[in-house]
């Protein structure tokens, strides 16, 4: 008996192949690495727009667009300087100026002076003539001299941010205004002049049971005969009068504030001129400022 056992276990090595060992022997296999421990390998940073690498424009590009940018411009009455070529891994424009005043009666300064494409420049001087120097005069009895540059050309995504698409800043063709100065000596900022909503509190829920008791009891008639009863038909007669419902109060209109119609107002026809434009309502980001921006989109984009 033992012979064969021995003999068996013999017949067994014989058919294991040389060098395989046996399912129960190999080793475990080793756990997936956690990212989130110390020495993980770190995902690569998202490159920003000016680490990409860099193709210049060809002078064909640069001739092409500068011959337009004077032949834009040469309709309107602008104070700029032609800039160099401007390109920065995906950001730049191939014939960039520095806008430094719009119009002659009345003379717009920007502050501080603007890196912006001509197309923008000539949106910008069709806004200021079309629409913001009217609205300052029939609202604000003055005409705007100035307006304050938060930001022209930035070599940024959007907001930013790491993964948001390019910003329109950062192909010189998007403008942040934050402030109007008037001639008056007056001055309008998007912060504290845009027109505040306060949202009223919702209604608390109605209680059937004590709406139908109250609706009886206090119905005029009701309330007429509880006054009166046992009291001289002289008196039932004047406290009958009294308990007649009060007349519902006259809603009055509130006084409206001209800086914050004025906003509003140039804010909202600044999408006849601009392909987008972004204020407070649009989001946190642009409580302070209006962005104006000459990027054609499907439907215009105006918040």
């Amino acid at each position: 008996m033992r012979l064969s056992v021995l003999v068996s276990i013999a017949l067994l090595a014989a058919l294991t192949p040389c060098g395989v060992q046996a399912q129960s022997d190999l080793p475990p296999p080793l756990p997936e690495r956690n990212p989130l421990r110390p020495g993980a390998p770190v995902p690569p940073k998202p490159l920003a727009p000016a680490e990409f690498p860099t193709e210049p424009w060809t002078a064909a590009e640069v001739t092409a667009a500068t011959d337009a940018c004077k032949t834009l411009l040469g309709s309107v009455t602008v104070d700029y300087e032609q800039l160099a070529p401007i390109k920065e891994g995906l950001c730049g424009a191939p014939a960039p100026i520095l806008l430094r005043s719009v119009g002659n009666d009345p003379k717009v300064e920007i502050n501080p002076p603007a890196t912006i494409s001509c197309p923008l420049a000539k949106a910008l001087s069709d806004w200021l003539s079309k629409v913001v120097q009217p609205e300052a005069k029939a609202l604000l009895g003055s005409v705007v001299v100035g307006l304050h540059n938060a930001t022209s050309y930035a070599c940024r995504n959007r907001y930013g941010g790491a993964k948001t698409p390019l910003s329109e800043h950062a192909l010189a063709n998007a403008l942040d205004v934050s402030e109007f100065q008037l001639a008056s000596g007056d001055s309008i900022t998007v912060l504290k002049g845009w027109p505040r909503v306060v949202p009223r509190p919702p209604a608390p829920l109605p209680n059937p049971a004590r709406d139908e008791t109250a609706a009886r009891s206090a119905s005029p008639e009701a309330a007429a005969v509880k006054l009166t009863r046992g009291l001289p038909s002289a008196v039932a007669a004047a406290k009958a009068k009294a308990a007649d419902p009060p007349s519902p109060p006259v809603a009055v209109e509130p006084t409206p504030d001209p800086k914050s119609e004025f906003l509003k107002l140039v804010h909202d026809k600044a999408c006849q001129e601009f392909g987008t434009v972004l204020g407070p309502e649009a989001n946190e980001a642009h409580k302070d400022h209006f962005h104006l921006d000459q990027k054609k989109r499907r439907s215009g984009f105006c918040q």
